[in-house]
């Protein structure tokens, strides 16, 4: 904020206090009053309307009162009489078959043969009488049971449906027509030829009903809501002989609208839900339980214990965030109560006008008072702008005085940030402003010979910066290129500086064909001298054993021998006096020999029959570089198929994190123990590089940290072609449940195929992983009940020799290789939980393919074998 601005808001705060204690007063008496006024106001208003609310309330719910009352009584009065014509309809059909030799035979047309307009009485055989076949004795008694056509006919008007349905198969039914030449329900497919009333709901419920009782709300055979009266009728012998059915719309109890009466349910005695003009949603929101005692809804389950105690009355309740009240009194004969909802703004109409009209009044009031207000600040607000123009006419004048010489400080502070040093501040106010741009001017004349200083620095450095990069790039090319893909061995190798270039190094090449030498060595120093040794010691020792070794490995000592003439030329050429450990192996890739020397490095680890464990190492391990005619031990060891090495400087056991504790050799070594014997190279350095790191955390590189890690998967065999010229290419299949109890099956049925295809034992390890990974996947997630089954189709290539197989499931379509690949470079908090095991079983397979065909996942591995 600029001087002039302070002093502005300075004299502006001095003329608004002394306005404030002028106008406060007046305002605040002003305020307080029509508070007063607004608050009385408001309290009359709400006393109005509660009086007003209360008063509609009472006329309402009597008025609601006589209507449900009214509503109960012709519900119960229609129910009735519908009860009265099923009692009818089964005391006849009970006596014609008691007194059969009274009737008359009566023939039906049959719905099954004949296409019967609605409207005419008929039969229809079900389609386990047809299957059975009708008997003489049975088709008697169908017609004497046609009789009951002319109650029927006469019934037939007050309702939609009424059917006889025999324990023995058959239907005596008439269907009330809704349009002219409309065909009967059972004339119709699919209930022509799959219709049988055993089977229906209604004839379920009567069947053990010795009295006429209702149904639930049910959809009919025409596909809309019925509720139903039925009830057993018997044979001679007192025996249920079969029951009969009256449809009648829901809606013939209960219409959709009357007088208030907008929406209304029927409870029954157990509190179902019988008939209903809500939404379902509304009444019951779990659509699988029609229970109202058990409804979620604010209110409807106390709602529905007064209801069935047969009580008279009205509740508030919620539903769908709503209030409404509902009226609810008994149907007496029935047992059924019946309720109506009506909606909370009939019951408040009136008290809302009332109020309103209130408010009205109390507007115009306020709107009176408002304009007093209005005109009183416009007067206090021409005060205002009066008083701000002459506060910031007097405030520019007393600004100027003092903003010159400040003026003439940042001009020259601009000039000094562009560069010209030679710019001098000129002000003459004999106070701390002068004494600030006499210390400026001595800044800038010491700022004149920094920038020459910077200047000769800037130049050195940025040579310097050119010559570490160059520097960088020389040491990268010295390491070697990645090994060719070989059937016999891994190996994987990375080295980190500290610095821009390090004395770390490692090195692996091919002594002939048989032979693979791999070397890791540790200079004793970082940056460029290290850097330079570690080029010198590279050559050196590479020199020395391709001569000393060029006639093979046969023979013992040969490599030794190698190192110490190495040792005699790095001592010849040392003259900063710097040492060197390293580690050099020769491994024989026939016999998996492996000969190696120790000269002062970390001692590596080794995989041998699974298990972890430290390389033996000679009792004198003497550095290079240090001492000449130094004699060197050589061991020897064999590895078998599946072992491996990983060579480390002490760059990893000696990283430090920000408190300074160590990574440690121990560290390192539970590290490696809980990595898979069957892991790669690569993944096993990437591993320790990430435990390292999440270690280590913000803290500053210590040391050069370089790996190496090799694992020997395959004794080279010479026969090769021989074995491939006999191969047969060969399909086989698996079929399994979906189920981790089946996976021994699985497991065996890959090492089959591997060992007919003279895959190697590290092969057969890996495909089982793969397959492990996957089967189970397939097991614990394809399918969403059991009982899905898993097709896995194996194929042997011959040329080239590779291993196919597929895993098939009919389960939902997921294609897992749509995931993104896990951030190993993260730490395991900050890594998203899955995708690592999909991930990890590509690495171990050569290629890895999904389709969707013919509502299958199909998930298919290819593995070489050479």
């Amino acid at each position: 904020m600029s001087i002039q601005r302070k002093l502005f808001l300075l004299i502006l705060a001095g003329c608004g206090l002394s306005l404030l204690f002028l106008v406060g007063p007046l305002l605040y008496g002003m305020t307080g009053l029509y508070e007063a006024i607004d608050t009385k106001g408001n309290n009359l208003a709400q006393l109005v309307s509660a009086y007003t609310t209360d008063f509609a309330k009472e006329q309402t719910k009597d008025q609601l009162d006589n209507e449900v009352k009214i509503r109960a009584d012709i519900i119960g009065y229609e129910a009735g009489a519908v009860q009265e014509d099923v009692e009818y309809l089964s005391g006849e059909l009970t006596s014609i078959l008691s007194s059969p030799e009274k009737f008359s035979p009566v023939t039906l047309p049959n719905a099954l043969y004949d296409d019967v307009l609605a409207g005419t009485p008929y039969v229809h055989y079900s389609p386990r009488l047809v299957e059975a076949g009708v008997s003489p004795e049975l088709e008697q008694e169908i017609r004497l049971m046609s009789n009951i056509t002319s109650s029927i006919d006469i019934m037939g008007k007050y309702y939609k449906c009424i059917c006889i349905g025999s324990k023995k198969g058959y239907v005596i039914r008439l269907d009330i027509p809704e349009e002219d030449g409309e065909l009967s329900r059972l004339s119709k497919a699919p209930w022509r030829y799959s219709y049988d009333a055993q089977e229906r709901y209604w004839y379920q419920l009567g069947e053990n009903s010795t009295k006429p009782i209702f149904t639930q709300v049910y959809t009919g055979s025409d596909g809309k809501p019925v509720v139903s009266c039925v009830r057993s009728y018997y044979d001679n012998t007192g025996q249920v002989a079969g029951v009969v059915v009256v449809d009648c719309s829901p809606f013939n109890f209960l219409p959709m609208e009357q007088g208030n009466i907008t929406k209304s349910f029927i409870l029954g005695p157990s509190g179902e839900v019988l008939i209903s003009s809500l939404p379902k949603q509304l009444l019951v929101p779990d659509e699988n339980n029609q229970d109202l005692r058990n409804s979620s809804v604010e209110g409807l389950a106390t709602l529905a214990q007064n209801m069935m105690s047969g009580q008279t009355g009205y509740q508030k309740v919620r539903l769908d965030n709503e209030e409404y009240y509902l009226y609810y009194a008994p149907i007496s004969n029935m047992g059924w109560s019946v309720a109506t909802l009506v909606e909370k703004d009939i019951v408040t109409a009136a008290a809302e006008h009332g109020q309103k009209r209130m408010m009205n009044r109390m507007t115009d009031f306020r709107r009176a008072f408002t304009m007093l207000f209005i005109g009183f600040g416009v007067m206090a607000l021409f005060i205002l702008v009066v008083l701000f123009k002459l506060v910031s006419h007097v405030s520019k004048r007393g600004a100027d005085h003092f903003y010159r010489p400040i003026q003439k400080l940042m001009a020259g502070t601009r000039a000094i940030a562009k560069g010209n040093f030679s710019n001098k501040i000129e002000v003459d106010t004999g106070d701390e402003l002068e004494q600030l741009a006499d210390t400026f001017n001595d800044m800038t004349e010491k700022l004149a010979g920094y920038e020459q200083d910077i200047a000769n620095t800037v130049v050195e450095n940025s040579r310097l910066e050119a010559e570490l990069d160059m520097a960088a790039r020389i040491q990268a090319s010295l390491l070697p290129e990645p090994l060719l893909v070989q059937d016999t061995v891994q190996l994987a190798a990375v080295m980190s500086p500290a610095k821009e270039v390090g004395g770390d190094f490692y090195n692996y090449y091919y002594l002939n064909d048989d032979n693979l030498v791999v070397t890791i060595a540790d200079v004793s120093d970082k940056g460029v001298s290290a850097a330079l040794f570690m080029a010198i010691a590279t050559t050196v020792l590479k020199s020395c054993i391709m001569m000393e070794l060029k006639g093979g490995t046969d023979e013992a000592g040969h490599l030794a021998r190698a190192i110490a003439v190495a040792n005699d030329q790095l001592v010849a050429q040392n003259e900063a006096n710097l040492s060197v450990t390293a580690f050099v192996g020769v491994l024989n890739l026939v016999d998996g020999r492996f000969s190696y020397v120790n000269a002062g490095h970390a001692q590596p680890f080794i995989w041998h029959d699974n298990k972890l464990s430290y390389l033996p190492s000679p009792l004198k391990i003497p550095l290079l570089g240090s001492i000449p005619g130094i004699e060197y031990e050589e061991k020897t060891i064999h590895l078998a198929v599946g072992d491996g090495l990983f060579l480390y400087t002490n760059g990893i056991t000696e990283a430090m994190n920000e408190s300074g504790q160590r990574f440690a050799g121990n560290r390192l070594e539970r590290t490696l123990a809980a990595i898979s014997f069957l892991a790669e190279p690569a993944d096993i350095i990437s591993t320790v590089r990430q435990v390292v790191s999440t270690h280590v955390g913000s803290a500053e590189q210590s040391d050069d940290i370089t790996m190496l890690a090799l694992k020997y998967i395959e004794k080279k065999d010479y026969d090769l072609a021989v074995k491939n010229a006999n191969f047969k290419d060969i399909t086989r299949e698996l079929t399994v449940s979906a189920s981790v109890d089946e996976l021994p099956k699985v497991l065996d049925f890959i090492r089959k195929l591997n060992t007919d295809a003279n895959g190697s034992d590290l092969a057969g390890k890996q495909l089982c992983l793969v397959g492990e990974e996957i089967f189970v996947n397939i097991a614990d997630y394809a399918y969403d009940e059991p009982g899905g089954m898993v097709k896995i189709s194996g194929k042997i290539f011959h040329s080239p020799a590779e291993i196919e197989i597929a895993f098939i499931d009919e389960g939902r379509e997921y294609d897992p290789l749509k995931n993104p690949e896990p951030d190993l470079e993260l730490s395991l908090d900050d890594r998203q939980v899955g995708g690592l095991g999909i991930f990890l079983t590509k690495k171990k397979v050569d290629d890895m393919t999904y389709t969707y065909q013919d509502g299958c996942n199909i998930l298919t591995i290819k593995k070489k074998l050479t």
